[in-house]
């Protein structure tokens, strides 16, 4: 079963195949149409100088026209034939039409050299448009030249046909392509089914050793409690001391628990989320003086900048949690003597939080990977502060539960800036 981020993947896998087997199809149509056009024209050239060879010798036997009267009216072929050095004119045959005005007009486009063609593109003064394909070769009599022949063919029919190709190519295309998104979409289920198992099994194996975990650990904490209330027990120093270290050990392995619960949860789309009316002024100003009394054991001065009047719909309990993740983990890597700011906003539709500290920053690599699962930035002090490195993944999905997006940046000169943006509403 596909859940929201391989099903994302899959669909960015399936864009990227679209689009590879896209250019290679519009590659594979635009070079076939311009084998096809280019294959078609040179044979027509060639026919053309062939042509003029055949004609020429007609005019010297029996000075029989290159065109016909019916070639000419239609504007499909016209001719032209002057003496050797072009001086004279001996024969027009580009008619009294708007296509034989045209060519006359654009003379000095006409091929130059003898046995040459060129294709020549028109457009009359009133928009029409004319494409031939022009050719020159000489006639000779004997072994002595008499002139030049210019022929012209009306090369529209071979557009009109190219352009159908085109068309008929370009359908074909359009049907390969989505033959190919549906190829692609398959292929990407099958090259990201291996992982999604893998990841599905691994979510089902934390999903059940959390819920394992917490009947021993329960256990555990109340034999722990036990020992410590029980006044009769005549335990040695090194043993009171063991016993306080397995009471902070299992309450951090609650603490493990409980997160881990959550954020399987969060995996696989089942975290609860409760769309009640929060006071958002009143709850942001309550974790900040709850944890203004933790701020000042260490030493840091939290301020607040807490706009009044807020309020979105949400999990109460959720966001709480949130504040306090956010400012517990600006506390951890803050310095003595610094300031921590709360700032809460609303800018149009959406509420804006954001934690600033003035610790010791987070490199650019590092800001890749801080809402990783266990990921400290700084893993000895985070250890030793009773760190699990769950903190901002658990973040990232009481944000995504609501529908926003959390985001981190430097704070200049130096330290973190957490920046949070929820919909005043959840959908």
């Amino acid at each position: 079963m596909w859940n929201k981020p391989f099903e994302k993947l899959r669909r960015r896998m399936t864009c990227l195949y679209a689009a590879i087997f896209g250019a290679l199809i519009l590659v594979i149509v635009a070079a076939a149409y311009t084998f096809i056009w280019w294959e078609i024209l040179a044979h027509e050239k060639e026919n053309l100088v062939a042509q003029i060879y055949h004609e020429g010798e007609e005019w010297v036997e029996s000075e029989e026209a290159p065109c016909s009267e019916a070639a000419i009216r239609s504007g499909k072929m016209l001719a032209y034939f002057v003496n050797a050095d072009g001086s004279k004119v001996i024969l027009n045959q580009l008619g009294t039409g708007e296509a034989g005005q045209e060519l006359m007009s654009h003379k000095d486009d006409w091929p130059k050299k003898l046995n040459t063609s060129r294709l020549l593109r028109m457009q009359s003064a009133n928009g029409v448009r004319y494409r031939y394909l022009a050719a020159v070769a000489p006639v000779i009599d004997g072994d002595k030249q008499v002139g030049r022949l210019y022929m012209f063919k009306n090369m529209e029919f071979y557009y009109h046909a190219a352009y159908k190709t085109l068309f008929l190519l370009l359908c074909m295309a359009l049907i390969l392509y989505f033959a190919a998104c549906y190829f692609g979409y398959w292929l990407a289920e099958r090259n990201i089914r291996p992982i999604s198992n893998m990841y599905a099994k691994q979510q089902q194996f934390t999903a059940d050793a959390s819920h394992e975990m917490r009947t021993p650990l329960a256990v555990m904490k109340l034999a722990v409690q036990g020992l410590q209330e029980d006044e009769d027990s005549r335990l040695s120093d090194f043993a009171k001391e063991s016993v306080n270290m397995l009471q902070s050990e299992s309450e951090r392995l609650s603490r493990l628990t409980e997160n881990l619960m959550t954020l399987a949860r969060s995996d696989e789309n089942i975290l609860p989320v409760y769309t009640a009316q929060v006071d958002i002024t009143a709850l942001c100003k309550k974790v900040a003086s709850q944890m203004s009394l933790l701020a000042a054991e260490k030493k840091l001065q939290l301020k607040q900048e807490i706009q009044d009047n807020l309020v979105m719909q949400g999990d109460e309990m959720a966001l709480s949690r949130l504040l306090i993740i956010l400012l517990d983990n600006a506390m951890k890597y803050s310095s003595e003597q610094t300031q921590i700011t709360l700032r809460v906003a609303k800018v149009k539709t959406h509420l804006v939080l954001e934690v600033r500290d003035e610790g010791c920053g987070i490199s650019d690599d590092d800001k890749q990977k801080i809402f990783d699962r266990f990921f400290r930035v700084d893993k000895a002090r985070s250890r030793s502060q009773g760190g699990l490195g769950l903190g901002l993944s658990l973040a990232l999905a009481i944000v995504r539960q609501h529908g926003g997006s959390i985001k981190v940046f430097d704070n200049k000169p130096r330290g973190t800036i957490m920046y949070v943006k929820l919909p005043t509403t959840v959908k």
